[in-house]
């Protein structure tokens, strides 16, 4: 009888132990990971753009130093953490001021050691900077001249600092509870009267260079150098939210007068040179990837 209440007991207490660790199991979609290691990194992930997804595996491939077996594209960075997290893909790949963020929200995740990867993350220079591009016409030769000007005046009275300092070191705090009642939104800028208006394209994807909030409305940095660019320039802004992959088609259409967020440089094709871009307002050392780590 003493034996049997034994067998008894271990067995309750194996049923509860299977219980809790079923509950655990199954309390979230998310896969957890012991640490950022690229030897199990075998599919990235990235927000949609125009370079097609064979072409980013073997970008990322090269940067990682080895041989990727996939590459997911998904809308937005809210997507792209989701795949993250629930195991769909083993990282994903964003610029670095981006990673910062991300990883100041959430300190489950973690950046794979640039150390480990290959020579073409080992600089000590910034490979370019955040600019606006516009399509290359007169018109928006005239307008690129106007918003250089201003940036290289806000540079010189330190305005622009003061923006990335307040918007980007800053930014996670803007995405509490306390920080959404104090957001800056396109309805709160100065910068109404003028006769002009500028149609400024934004995408979401490189927060917090640009953000864009669970209604579709874009606020933080994105909006306040816009602000500020249009009040010294007496400009009215209007911003417009588009797809990251069709942002450029939307800007050749002419659907918006510049894309807020593009790495600085023209286009080296004379013959196919389709956009112009303004000076940087934020540099980009280079890019980072995020494994989730729990």
């Amino acid at each position: 009888m003493a034996i049997k209440n034994k067998l008894l007991t271990v067995l309750a207490v194996f049923v509860i132990l299977l219980i809790f660790t079923g509950a655990g199991a199954f309390k979230g979609d998310t896969v957890t990971r012991d640490a950022a290691d690229i030897s199990k990194v075998n599919i990235v992930g990235g927000v949609e753009s125009g370079m097609p997804e064979n072409s980013a595996m073997v970008f990322c491939g090269s940067t990682l130093g080895k041989t990727l077996s996939g590459y997911n594209a998904y809308k937005n960075m809210d997507e792209t953490l989701f795949a993250l997290k629930s195991g769909e893909v083993d990282a994903i790949w964003t610029c670095d001021v981006t990673a910062d963020y991300l990883k100041a929200k959430d300190p489950a995740l973690k950046s794979l050691p640039v150390s480990e990867m290959s020579d073409i993350q080992n600089t000590e220079n910034a490979r370019f900077e955040f600019g606006m591009a516009l399509k290359d016409t007169e018109e928006a030769k005239k307008l690129k001249d106007e918003i250089n000007r201003v940036l290289q005046d806000m540079k010189n009275d330190g305005a622009l600092n003061e923006l990335t300092a307040l918007y980007i070191s800053g930014a996670p705090w803007y995405d509490t509870e306390e920080g959404k009642e104090k957001r800056l939104y396109p309805d709160d800028i100065r910068s109404k009267s003028g006769k002009e208006t500028i149609y400024v394209g934004i995408t979401g994807a490189v927060p917090p260079i640009e953000c864009v909030d669970e209604d579709g409305e874009p606020y933080g940095f994105c909006v306040a150098l816009m602000d500020e660019i249009g009040a010294r320039l007496s400009k009215r802004i209007k911003f417009v939210v588009l797809d990251n992959e069709t942002a450029f088609t939307s800007l050749m259409k002419g659907r918006v007068d510049l894309i807020f967020a593009y790495g600085t440089g023209e286009i080296t094709t004379e013959s196919k040179k389709k956009f112009i871009t303004t000076a940087g307002y934020y540099p980009m050392s280079r890019y980072e990837f995020l494994m989730y780590v729990k």
